[in-house]
Order: structure tokens, then C-alpha cells, then sequence
């Protein structure tokens, strides 16, 4: 079944776009895949009204538009209206680009500006750079690629080889896919190398954080990544779908940021951490079966994993050996996206777990008194353990979770606080 609205590109299965187009309240909005053989008579047929183009058709579709003059300084097209059987192409993905950078409060008047990457996205970026007030452009790549550009900024190509050439960037954009999902233990560059810098712009947005970002934030440096740029060019596609205006006014401002929030709430994962014994395997069923989500219990993978239980593996190989194997857990089960996972409660003495768990994940601090935690299987909490456990970890579990919920005296009580918090993250 072809949709009158949608997204045409060659791999969707990771897209967001009909979500947020859904949000948007187009309802006719779906996902076309369309091969590369196939795109010729898709466009020819013209058997849609609007569509979106992405990865990798959005050079392929020009010769088929008429193509507004912003588009083509570009060089790329990412919306397609048809009128009156003609086809017009607009990009919409640089005003999604200036949407994001202001909304995360990074100024690029008068910086130095480097892009790693020289693809489709970091001209839509070297554009935006420019009419954004960048005093210079600096676009690295492997190969010191260049391309033709129409901005009026100082724009050079080079490698990563000449250091030299970028290392002041006070604004660093990131357009290459390095980082992201399954990648997502990868970085294009070394963030401690560049000494100026004061903003970070990832485009990626799957996952949410990336490990660029998270060092950029441990640095105190601002960051973004590209899910507000999503957000914000469907919203402008949408515009130009309906023949409306694209001026950005207060009540479009809110649109995106609602679409922004519910979309990264319904792709975050939920997770609970705290003491063994506090409830987070039974609250974090509640709450996946209550919001339809799969639940994942990180305790019950590694038994299933290492054929073994935590407990007894402690038991018999020691701590360090344990905490090993619960990291290569915890990087597997943090790729997913929209679950809810139960975490072992010494999974945050590892800032790399955190860090996998934060790329993807909303967490929750279930805080529950001392005295009524259970020891029972739990051989780090027996033998007089349990305090020194709960003083080691307290201030742990506030530092790196998103919000606290204390557990209460009835499990409904509980839940039903987990519930809020949730509600509220996700703007409901």
C-alpha cells in the first residue's frame, strides 16, 4: 500500500519519521523503502502528494524537481511537494539544523567552526554554519574532501591528519555516523584535544547520547544531538506539505517541543537502579507492562549468558571477574531502545555502564531504607556488608540517575510515583 505522505529512502527500519509525522497530525504519513533501481519509477509514477527524502536519494531526486534556490546551494533535497502534477523540492534539514543549535543555546557568531565529515548532512551543516554568523568553516574528512559551496564564510577542507588545521575549533559538528547505534562505544575525535572549545553539535540521535556528547558534558561543554533537528525539519516539511507557512512562530515552538519530548520519551529507555532487595525487578515489570513496553532484567540475561546466577558467580570467581561479565551485559542490553531494564545494583560502579545506560536510558532511583532491604542470595550484602554497601552507593545512585523515587510503604503507592515521574519526563 503506497501512503500520499511519507519517507522514501533505502534502509528505514531505524526511522523516526512516522512517529513524529504522526505526532504532527499527519496520519497518512508512512515509510517507503525503495530500492536503488526502483527510485526512477517511483518518482516517475508520482503516486504521492508529499514525501521526505533521505540516505541516500536526497542528490538522486533533484533531477526530478523543480528545486527552490536554498536547496540548491545546498545540493540536496529533503522535501517533495507535488502541484498541479509538479514536483518541487525543498531542504528543510538546515532550518531543522538552526533549530537545534538555538534551542541548545550554542552561538556560532563569530566562532571558528569545524565539521567533522563532508557528506550530505555537513553541507545542509557548513550552510547553517554560515547564515548562523560563523567567522570560519573548517570541514575535516579522511580523504580532505571538498565540495561546492555558495556561503560567504571561509570555508577549507582538510584531514585528520593536520591537526593543526582544526584544534582551535570553538564549535565542533559531528555529521559522520561514528557513534552511532550498535557503534556506540566510538568517537570521531579526542574532545581533550581541542582547548577552545565551547560547543558540541552530534547530528546523531540514535543513540540519544553519544559518547561524544557524554564526554562533552563530563567537560561542561554544551551539547545537542540531532533528534531536535529531526523534529524541527518534519515540522517544516510538514509546513510545506500543507501549503502553510514555515515562519517559526511561538505556537510552532511548542509543537516541536512537545513532539520532541513524546518522541524521545517513547525511544528512552526506562531504567531502575538501587540496592539489591529494593524493588526494581518488580516495579520495572509493573511499569513495562503498563506502558507496553519489553522488560529486561539484567540479572536474568547474565544467568542466561554465563549459565549462572550473580550470586553464585561472585561466589566462585570472585567480584572483579563479575563485574566484568555484568559490563559486557550492560553494553548489550543498552542498545535497545523504548524497554524497560532492571539493572544489579553495583551496575553503577562502572562509569562505563552509566554511560551505556545514559546513551539510551531515563533513570530511576529506587530509594529505599536500610533496614528494610532484603539480603537474602545476595552474598556482597550478607556478613555485615549491607551498610557498607548502602553508604558506598547512595550518593552514586543520586549522582548519575534522573530522578528519586523513595520507595513507599505499599507497592501501588510506589509505582504509582514511578508512573508520575515517567508522565512528566515524557510531557504528559
Amino acid at each position: 500500500m503506497k501512503n500520499k505522505y511519507g519517507l522514501i529512502g533505502e534502509k528505514l527500519g531505524h526511522s523516526f519519521s512516522k512517529v513524529l509525522h504522526n505526532e504532527f497530525g499527519n496520519n497518512e504519513y508512512g515509510i517507503m523503502e525503495i530500492p536503488k533501481d526502483e527510485v526512477d519509477a517511483f518518482m516517475k509514477e508520482q503516486s504521492f502528494e508529499a514525501i521526505n527524502v533521505t540516505i541516500p536519494y536526497k542528490e538522486t531526486v533533484m533531477k526530478y524537481c523543480v528545486v527552490d534556490e536554498t536547496a540548491k546551494a545546498i545540493g540536496s533535497v529533503n522535501t517533495i511537494v507535488k502541484k498541479d502534477g509538479v514536483l518541487y523540492g525543498y531542504n528543510t534539514d538546515y532550518l531543522g539544523f538552526e533549530y537545534m543549535v538555538n534551542s541548545a543555546g550554542i552561538s556560532f557568531k563569530d566562532k571558528d567552526i569545524v565539521i567533522l565529515g563532508s557528506g550530505g548532512t555537513s553541507k545542509t551543516a557548513c550552510f547553517a554554519a554560515s547564515r548562523l554568523g560563523a567567522k570560519s568553516i573548517t570541514v575535516v574528512s579522511r580523504k580532505a574532501s571538498g565540495y561546492d559551496t555558495s556561503v560567504t564564510t571561509p570555508v577549507i577542507f582538510t584531514s585528520y591528519e593536520d591537526m593543526d588545521a582544526y584544534k582551535d575549533a570553538n564549535i565542533l559538528i559531528n555529521t559522520t555516523p561514528v557513534g552511532m547505534n550498535p557503534n556506540n562505544d566510538e568517537v570521531p575525535v579526542d574532545l581533550e584535544l581541542f582547548k577552545k572549545l565551547d560547543g558540541l553539535v552530534d547530528v546523531i540521535y540514535n543513540p540519544l547520547t553519544t559518547k561524544l556528547a557524554s564526554r562533552a558534558k563530563a567537560m561542561n561543554i554544551k551539547s545537542t544531538n540531532g533528534l531536535s533537528m529531526l523534529i524541527a525539519q518534519g515540522w517544516y516539511a510538514e509546513r510545506l506539505f500543507f501549503g502553510k507557512s514555515i515562519e517559526l512562530d511561538e505556537e510552532g515552538k511548542r509543537s516541536i517541543e512537545r513532539v520532541y519530548k513524546k518522541t524521545r520519551a517513547l525511544k528512552e529507555n526506562i531504567v531502575f537502579t538501587g540496592m539489591p532487595g529494593c524493588g526494581k525487578s518488580t516495579q520495572g515489570k509493573r511499569i513495562a507492562e503498563a506502558l507496553g513496553r519489553e522488560f529486561i532484567d539484567t540479572d536474568i540475561v547474565f544467568n542466561e549468558k554465563f549459565n549462572m546466577n550473580a550470586g553464585d558467580y561472585i561466589v566462585e570467581y570472585g567480584e572483579k571477574a563479575f563485574r566484568d561479565k555484568e559490563s559486557e551485559v550492560i553494553e548489550e542490553v543498552s542498545k535497545n531502545t523504548g524497554v524497560v531494564i532492571a539493572i544489579g545494583g553495583g551496575s553503577i560502579l562502572r562509569e562505563s555502564n552509566v554511560e551505556a545506560l545514559k546513551a539510551n536510558g531515563f533513570i530511576i532511583y529506587l530509594s529505599q531504607e536500610l533496614e528494610k532491604l532484603s539480603q537474602d542470595g545476595r552474598p556482597l550484602s550478607q556478613n555485615g556488608g549491607l551498610e557498607k554497601l548502602y553508604n558506598e552507593r547512595k550518593p552514586i545512585y543520586e549522582r548519575v540517575s534522573d530522578v528519586t523515587v523513595k520507595v513507599q510503604e505499599s507497592k501501588e503507592d510506589t509505582f504509582n510515583m514511578i508512573k508520575e515521574q515517567i508522565d512528566e519526563n515524557s510531557g504528559n
